[in-house]
């Protein structure tokens, strides 16, 4: 009897030993469940963004427009290759400046700064030029001899223009394309970059139309028929006497 006793004993206790431990929390102990959490950076929202107004823009023309996003209040500094180029008020969460129109052609980063939260960016400016013969002209609206041709050469891009249009548009109201008010003429760009308004074109067309005086004008590229992304002149200037 007594070694069965001492068998059946040894039996609970090897159970017991093989049984996983179960903690038993004190009767005033919080039971309550406790998730894991993600580690404090997976937690933070992006409080600043940035938005630009083109990815690029062409040497001396005017600048791309870049936009902070914030979720707050106050000021953003905006840095242009560690340059500070303007600070600006947040206003119903945006905050913006315009790149320089002096910026030469290059590669720029644009870092914007909205108390500890830094946004970053980059635009290109690249090497484009519309090049004219002239830029101030007089015709006769009597002259029994044609005007001058107005030549040019066009630049785009860094890289000599061999496909596209050059148009022409009285101040510079190039808004609407061929269907603006003020479009003039126009004429194609040739393999070499070249262009030329000559016959009845331009110059013959002012002093026919116009009343004598002095008027504006500005030549205007675009390398397909898109006419999104134009590169322009300087103000050419046409006096129209009688």
């Amino acid at each position: 009897m007594r070694t069965i006793t001492r068998l059946a004993a040894a039996a609970v206790a090897a159970t017991l030993l093989a049984a996983p431990a179960v903690a038993i929390a004190p009767a005033n102990a919080d039971t309550t469940a406790v998730t894991a959490q993600a580690p404090t950076q997976a937690l933070k929202a992006k409080k600043i963004s940035l938005k630009l107004s083109k990815k690029y823009s062409h040497y001396g023309q005017e600048g791309v427009k870049v936009t902070a996003k914030v979720k707050g209040k106050g000021k953003v500094k905006f840095t242009q290759n560690g340059t500070v180029i303007g600070t600006d008020k947040v206003k119903k969460g945006k905050a913006s400046v315009r790149l320089p129109q002096t910026n030469a052609p290059g590669v720029y980063k644009i870092k914007a700064k909205w108390k500890k939260s830094v946004a970053k960016a980059k635009v290109t400016v690249y090497d484009s030029s519309l090049s004219l013969s002239g830029v101030a002209f007089t015709v006769s609206k009597s002259a029994t001899t044609a005007p001058p041709s107005l030549t040019g050469t066009v630049k785009f891009k860094g890289k000599v223009g061999t496909t596209g249009y050059v148009d022409i548009y009285k101040n510079g109201n190039v808004k609407g394309g061929s269907s603006s008010p003020d479009y003039c003429c126009m004429a194609s760009v040739q393999d070499d970059g070249s262009f030329e308004f000559s016959g009845y074109t331009f110059l013959d067309e002012v002093a026919e139309k116009e009343a004598p005086g002095t008027y504006s004008y500005q030549a205007f590229y675009t390398d397909d028929a898109g006419f999104d992304d134009y590169i322009y002149s300087a103000p050419i200037t046409v006096t129209v006497v009688p």
